[in-house]
């Protein structure tokens, strides 16, 4: 995939989540959503070659479940432990974060790689 075209993948991703992110986030729980949104962010950033974000000769339908799944392991690989100055509740924030972003990709990959353009 050339550069420009990651790129631009990148920039649309970091759009849906802004998008998604609590701009009020006056709670622990909140803070730690929008940290779980950052850290999906940074993590398709940072593996976007390893999604496997080409067209290739698979069926559309499967290439987009196997982008997803990818995308869910990754996050879900992720270790959080607990830190000195992280509340549970932050803790509980960033998985639900996670979560949120898995929903999130999924919307994304759907519009970015629509079934009958492939």
């Amino acid at each position: 995939m050339d550069t420009q075209k990651m790129m631009d993948l990148i920039r649309k991703f970091n759009i849906f989540i802004e998008r998604n992110k609590d701009n009020q986030a006056y709670s622990d729980f909140k803070e730690g959503v929008n940290k779980g949104l950052d850290i999906a962010k940074y993590t398709f950033e940072d593996n976007l070659e390893k999604l496997s974000l080409s067209y290739s000769d698979e069926d559309p339908a499967e290439k987009i479940r196997g982008m997803e799944d990818n995308f869910n392991q990754l996050l879900d690989g992720i270790d959080l432990s607990k830190k000195p100055n992280c509340s549970e509740q932050r803790l509980d924030g960033v998985h639900t974060g996670f979560e949120k972003s898995k929903k999130i990709f999924k919307e994304f990959i759907t519009e970015s790689f629509p079934l009958e353009n492939t």
